[in-house]
């Protein structure tokens, strides 16, 4: 541990002295409440690799797991049950690191850097070893392990974009984190296919030592914040129950949210047999169809932290929701391609938007201190829209095939997800108009606690 902190400390220092020629633009320190994004890009930078690195991790699990399962369960069934415990550690895990990472007294290693470094050895030692299980029940332990780690890692990993920066980037942050997301989604999608036919479990290890390497750029951020006086922030956590009993908007986001993901999972699950299946194109036309939606998600981040900084995170929010869902309700029109391919760059944009901006909104809305209570709570709403979703839509398949008889019921997958998102846009319209009304706007750049400027550091 000594020799790690040792490396940060070297790193901080090449960051924060070293490297004159290129000037300010590499200076890394803790940003004042008027900076802009643009001089504060090396901590944005930093903090957003680890994001990568989880992306990739989950995404290699979640896509390439199954070739392994598959091998010792011979079971369809028990392999969608395994890969499904996400939703169900969803809905424990990340409330409680969450919350406790706000308890937490103060110590050198602060509130949020022990979860990091228990949880990610935790995930990635699991995924090393899940292609050489030899068993189902010892491939369903790697499988276990392997979220835990991952959801004590990721609520109070997110939490420290609360810590550091002042309410103003916010948005713009979680643009930068949506871009890496979907580069790690993107990378495990596009190689991990290659890999694995070249030696079974390189894809795993590849995404193991990925996960370790992006965690260590978290280092250096929280030894600079630990080196700047008064660096610490004036936490006032409070129970999760006290929280959510107390913030109407807060119990209103998490519905929102469970409403977001419960379309999105429900998609992700179906989308490939829609048009295998339903529109009877073959399994490339589907992956030619994901690279589109793909690429409009990495283009919709970085415009949803510029419209976000624009026009207010929940007007944004609630419109692009409308114009989401109501193009996934249109896709159960058609029963062909072409006419989803018109309006499918528009839809995903609008979708891209809508997954890019939530943890922004959640820590506008939560009370100051408790940001790692709010990062639960996103994750417990994800948990319920990712268990309910695919059941959902699975069962709505099986009973419309007489009603949509031309795609074998697969039509009516967008009806099924597209009601939940025009829902969640009218759930936000009262939150909109009270955040106005309130003359504090949901993305306001007011302190992200009171008192004096948070000092920037050296």
């Amino acid at each position: 541990m000594n020799r790690t902190l040792h490396v940060a400390d070297a790193l901080v220092e090449r960051l924060t002295h070293g490297h004159e020629r290129h000037g300010q633009r590499w200076h890394l320190h803790l940003p004042r409440g008027d900076e802009p994004a643009v001089e504060v890009r090396p901590l944005l930078v930093l903090l957003g690799l680890p994001t990568f690195g989880l992306a990739l991790a989950i995404s290699v699990l979640t896509t390439y797991g199954p070739v392994i399962l598959i091998q010792l369960a011979h079971s369809p069934t028990a392999v969608g049950a395994l890969i499904g415990g996400e939703g169900a550690f969803a809905l424990v895990v990340p409330l409680a690191a969450g919350v406790i990472s706000d308890r937490l007294p103060s110590s050198p290693l602060g509130r949020r850097l022990p979860f990091v470094l228990i949880g990610a050895p935790i995930a990635a030692t699991a995924l090393a070893l899940l292609p050489f299980s030899f068993s189902i029940g010892v491939a369903g332990a790697a499988i276990l392990a392997f979220f835990v780690g991952y959801y004590i890692y990721y609520p109070p990993y997110r939490a420290l974009y609360a810590d550091l920066l002042p309410r103003a980037l916010y948005a713009r942050a979680q643009a930068g984190q949506a871009i890496a997301r979907g580069a790690g989604l993107g990378f495990a999608l596009l190689t991990g296919g290659l890999l694995l036919g070249l030696w079974q479990p390189l894809p795993f290890l590849i995404a193991a030592g990925m996960l370790a390497a992006t965690t260590l750029a978290l280092l250096p951020v929280f030894r600079l914040q630990s080196r700047c006086d008064n660096s610490t922030l004036p936490y006032r956590p409070a129970s999760l129950r006290a929280i959510v009993r107390q913030s109407r908007n807060l119990r209103v986001f998490a519905v929102v949210n469970a409403l977001w993901e419960f379309s999105f999972s429900g998609l992700k699950s179906f989308i490939v047999l829609y048009i295998v299946r339903g529109l009877g194109r073959s399994p490339a036309v589907a992956s030619a169809v994901i690279a589109v939606v793909a690429v409009a998600y990495i283009a919709g981040a970085p415009l949803a932290g510029w419209l976000a900084d624009r026009y207010g995170l929940v007007h944004v929010l609630r419109l692009t929701s409308l114009v989401y869902g109501a193009g996934l309700l249109i896709g159960a029109v058609p029963d062909t391609l072409p006419p989803l391919l018109i309006g499918l760059p528009f839809v995903a944009l609008a979708g891209a938007i809508v997954l890019t901006l939530p943890q922004a909104l959640a820590f506008t809305l939560a009370p100051s201190g408790s940001e790692g209570a709010a990062a639960g709570l996103q994750d417990f709403s994800r948990g319920l829209g990712v268990v309910l979703g695919p059941i959902a839509v699975g069962a709505a398949i099986g009973v419309s095939k007489p009603v949509f008889e031309s795609t074998q019921g697969y039509a009516s997958m967008w009806l099924v997800i597209g009601v939940p998102v025009l829902l969640a846009a009218m759930l936000l319209k009262p939150l909109e108009a009270t955040r106005a009304g309130s003359g504090s706007p949901a993305d306001a750049p007011t302190p992200l606690v009171p008192g004096p400027e948070r000092p920037q550091g050296n």
